[in-house]
């Protein structure tokens, strides 16, 4: 009989009488919880995938071909395939400006969607002896890089470690699958400066367009300038004196900048509707549980009559809203991590900014996190209908004489 009458058994009893709105109730929470968790993930990831491209785009400078800046942007951060080069002789003229401390020439190649190639990819050759971006965190996951008709891919392309992948009708050994970057590196294929002037020549070959004839092209150029030399001032005389080897001049700090002034303005609307919806839930909780006070006066005078404290009374309106609040949270979770692990792909495509998943703990942060503010919006709507319940409940036994 005390278990029968316990607080959770009462209140469950009272939810699922009133189906109609312990429904509407929990979508509102569901609806609150998919918001605070599902925004929170999303900035993380494309914090992390800012956080990627700053600590890998090292470099003070970027030379690439005039009217290339957009492809040279696309396939450094999105992978998308480009194709554009410079020849032998105006590497090499590039190369000797002065000012430059460091330099390291990268070659783009665009894979073909056709049964010449495994998939459409950006392939990037590097120069191992002089390298110092790609280089660095690359020969952390293959020592040395790759060889000969070897090739080190990005997470997000199929094939593991052992696996063949065929480009321009060659075929080539994977030897080394990248940790997610967050950037167009994750859908590259890696490639060492030898092997990629030879996958270039099978491109023209397989009809390729655009490629310069003579040895030594290349794509573009990372440098980093002497200690002191301003890079505003550099970029322009680059571009001014160099103006008939057609070189553009990209600055990547300033691109990441902007990159990050669009993701704080991003985020920054995402943290206001967070707390705007937050807001608006409790203050449509709170609606609803007082005006269901008026139905349910006759109901909590008869528990006051039959013995039932006023503390208990507040006790039951608490309960009943905390369990209808852990299902709403639990739904939002769940559908968060449908939708997420379902369509992460389309939604890191969808984002015109870097994306980089999480770490599993952070996973668990937010997701607790979100969970648990979720949790307790439900009872926080529901403690003014807990504190005026109980004189409604006694003011309904003198009126109505229960």
């Amino acid at each position: 009989m005390k278990n029968k009458f316990s607080l959770l058994n009462i209140s469950l009893k009272n939810i699922g009488y009133r189906k109609f709105r312990t429904a509407c109730l929990v979508g509102i929470i569901g609806f609150l919880s998919f918001v605070l968790i599902g925004g929170s993930l999303l900035s993380v990831c494309m914090k992390n995938g800012i956080s990627s491209i700053s600590a890998r785009l090292g470099a003070d400078a970027m030379f690439v071909p005039i009217g290339y800046e957009q492809s040279a942007e696309g396939a450094l951060l999105r992978g998308e395939p480009s194709a554009f080069y410079f020849d032998g002789e105006t590497a090499k003229e590039l190369l000797s400006i002065p000012d430059i401390k460091q330099a390291t020439p990268q070659l783009f190649i665009a894979s073909f969607d056709s049964p010449h190639c495994s998939a459409q990819i950006q392939m990037i050759g590097y120069d191992a002896d002089t390298d110092f971006l790609i280089a660095p965190w690359l020969n952390g996951e293959v020592p040395g890089g790759p060889g000969m008709n070897e090739v080190v891919v990005g997470s997000k392309i199929n094939g593991k470690v052992g696996d063949e992948l065929m480009f321009f009708s060659r075929k080539y050994i994977v030897v080394g699958k990248l940790a997610p970057t967050g950037m167009g590196f994750d859908t590259s294929a890696f490639v060492n400066m030898d092997m990629s002037h030879i996958a270039l020549q099978e491109y023209v070959k397989l009809g390729g367009k655009g490629v310069p004839e003579g040895d030594g092209i290349i794509s573009s150029i990372a440098v980093n300038v002497n200690s002191g030399v301003d890079l505003d001032k550099f970029a322009k005389n680059v571009r001014l004196n160099y103006r008939d080897l057609r070189v553009s001049v990209l600055l990547p700090q300033v691109m990441i900048s902007g990159m990050v002034s669009n993701l704080n303005a991003l985020l920054k609307v995402i943290s206001i509707l967070a707390v705007f919806f937050w807001v608006l839930t409790a203050v449509v909780l709170a609606l609803i549980f007082v005006l269901s006070l008026n139905e349910r006066k006759r109901e909590f005078g008869i528990f006051r009559a039959l013995g039932s404290s006023k503390a208990k009374l507040a006790a039951i309106i608490l309960t009943e809203s905390t369990v209808i609040s852990t299902i709403g949270a639990i739904i939002g979770l769940g559908l968060v991590s449908l939708v997420y692990f379902s369509f992460e792909p389309l939604i890191s495509q969808s984002i015109d900014l870097p994306y980089l998943r999480p770490s599993n703990s952070t996973f668990a942060v937010l997701f607790i996190g979100g969970f648990l503010l979720s949790l307790v919006t439900g009872p926080i709507a529901s403690l003014y209908s807990a504190l005026r319940i109980s004189k409604i409940a006694t003011a309904t036994i003198i009126k109505e004489g229960v």
